[in-house]
């Protein structure tokens, strides 16, 4: 873990850069804070630390002579100086003693993230930047010297790589990388358990004299000492990191020059990294299965008919059953290739359309070559699966919205039929024929998007015709009874009562006075 000290002589702005990144995510420790320019240099003096922030102006010294006197004793401390808007040309003319950068306040999150980043980088590592500012050790910086004396008992190469998160920008992704490659170095270097180093922007690491599996086991695919070790220092590199950490573990091989040859098979298995939010642990061998059970292009066909089947009855657990379903059979027929788990996705929305259009329903006419490039675009499985359980997900409100409409649709016929027909003999088999549905389903139907059943709403409708011929018209009552369509007096004296608590004669008579 590398070391920075801040120096300020406003409290508040060393408290700013405290809360403005996550350090120990970038794998920096803070390891003091001073108001005065003299206390600061002798803290780089004392504790050696690799990077400083420093204010131009401060009392006892300013940070331009402090930067003066660090490189008088050739210290190689990486400065980045920060700076009031009245000192700023004063900053900038100041790097010409070498400081990486400089900031102006108050300091900008982004700003200060690439000036760490090139400190990072500068920060007793010249020897490794490349001009594109990345660290990239080549093979001749490679110290195999280190694994001379354990080539009787062999080396196991292992591919490390990080999955980063969606939000993460560039400087900061460099930075979790650089604090892995770090954290392995200090690992391996305190335990001698090998080496590491970066070829091509990849981190390897040797392990060497690891001890044989026990009997039965076969240490080329993982087993025993080499399993343990490997397992204990992911979990260090995710504490450290607070990532998830990939690691392919090589076979065993008994000379230095087979170790290239083997780390590129371990690369080969690197396409599970875009898979290693779904693994138990994301440790691989070679050879081993990573997605456990069945899977072929039959149950492929069967669980995007069962997810048709899930959205047109509308049933959200069955969908969501059945999304969870596909993609465990995505995983298990990708085989480690992002490319073909997009393809398996994709297929589904394209079955998904075909069966729209082939029972003429409404379907979302998707852009495929879109939709891929989205897939595509995506950096771990389970980003994939949500873009898609999302895709599918519209589906099912389509035929929601479209069901609702039809819906409506029925509803408003079946009201205006019983508005028509109140006075006649309306029961409830002759408005489901009328709307075309099955009788038993039509009364559900009815109440669910009504409030009331059908015989209550049919009732409330001929006792709104009743009123008006109960007060203006000289009608008995059980006339007026089969006028609006209720076979005798006692079924409407009863509907009546239930509306307005009291008998049709009763209300004629009150109304009336």
């Amino acid at each position: 873990m590398l070391r920075m000290i801040l120096a300020d002589d406003e409290p508040v702005i060393t408290r700013g850069i405290r809360k403005l990144l996550d350090w120990n995510m970038l794998g920096i420790e803070i390891t003091g804070e001073y108001e005065d320019g003299r206390k600061a240099l002798e803290a780089i003096v004392r504790e050696q630390p690799d990077l400083a922030l420093l204010d131009i102006s401060m009392p006892g010294m300013s940070g331009v002579e402090i930067l003066k006197e660090c490189r008088a004793m050739e210290n190689k401390v990486a400065v980045i100086f920060i700076s009031g808007f009245q000192d700023f040309e004063y900053a900038k003319a100041a790097l010409q003693y070498g400081a990486v950068d400089y900031l102006l306040k108050p300091v900008i999150r982004e700003e200060l993230l690439r000036a760490i980043e090139k400190g990072v980088l500068l920060a007793g590592r010249e020897e490794t930047v490349q001009p594109d500012g990345a660290a990239q050790p080549d093979d001749e910086a490679i110290n195999y010297g280190l694994l001379m004396e354990d080539e009787e008992r062999g080396y196991v190469p292992v591919y490390v790589d990080l999955l980063y998160d969606r939000g993460e920008d560039e400087q900061i992704r460099k930075l979790v990388h650089f604090s892995l490659f770090s954290f392995l170095e200090e690992y391996l270097s305190e335990t001698g358990r090998g080496i590491v180093f970066q070829k091509d922007g990849r981190i390897a690491v040797v392990l060497k004299g690891v001890e044989q599996a026990a009997e039965g086991e076969d240490v080329s695919a993982g087993g025993g000492r080499v399993r343990e070790i490997v397992e204990k220092i992911r979990e260090e590199s995710v504490r450290v990191t607070r990532h998830t950490v990939f690691y392919v573990i090589g076979d065993a091989v008994h000379s230095m020059s087979e170790i290239p040859g083997m780390f590129r098979q371990c690369l080969e298995r690197g396409g599970y990294l875009f898979f290693a939010d779904k693994m138990t642990v994301p440790i691989l061998n070679l050879y081993d299965r990573v997605f456990h059970g069945k899977g072929d292009s039959d149950m492929l066909e069967e669980a995007r008919q069962g997810l048709f089947d899930a959205i047109m009855a509308q049933n959200e657990a069955q969908i969501e059953a059945c999304v969870r379903r596909y993609a465990r059979l995505v995983l298990r027929l990708a085989e480690g290739k992002k490319e073909d788990a997009c393809f398996y996705f994709c297929t589904a929305v394209r079955y998904l359309e075909e069966r729209c259009v082939a029972m003429e329903l409404p379907g979302r006419r998707p852009q495929m070559k879109e939709l891929l490039e989205r897939g595509r675009a995506c950096e771990s499985f389970g980003e994939m699966e949500a873009l898609f359980a999302e895709e599918f997900g519209r589906y099912a409100a389509g035929f929601r919205e479209a069901a609702a409409g039809s819906d409506r649709k029925d509803i408003q016929k079946a009201k205006a039929y019983i508005e028509e027909h109140y006075n006649e003999n309306l029961s409830l088999q002759v408005l489901a024929e009328e709307i075309h549905m099955n009788p038993y389903y039509f009364s559900s139907f009815f109440k669910k998007n009504t409030g009331e059943n059908f015989k209550d709403y049919v009732n409330r409708v001929r006792i709104e015709h009743a009123v008006p011929l109960l007060l203006s018209s000289d009608l008995k009552t059980y006339e007026i009874a089969e006028r609006v369509g209720f076979g005798d007096i006692r079924m409407f004296n009863a509907a009546f009562a239930k509306i307005y608590q009291e008998t049709p004669g009763n209300y004629r008579k009150r109304v009336r006075e």
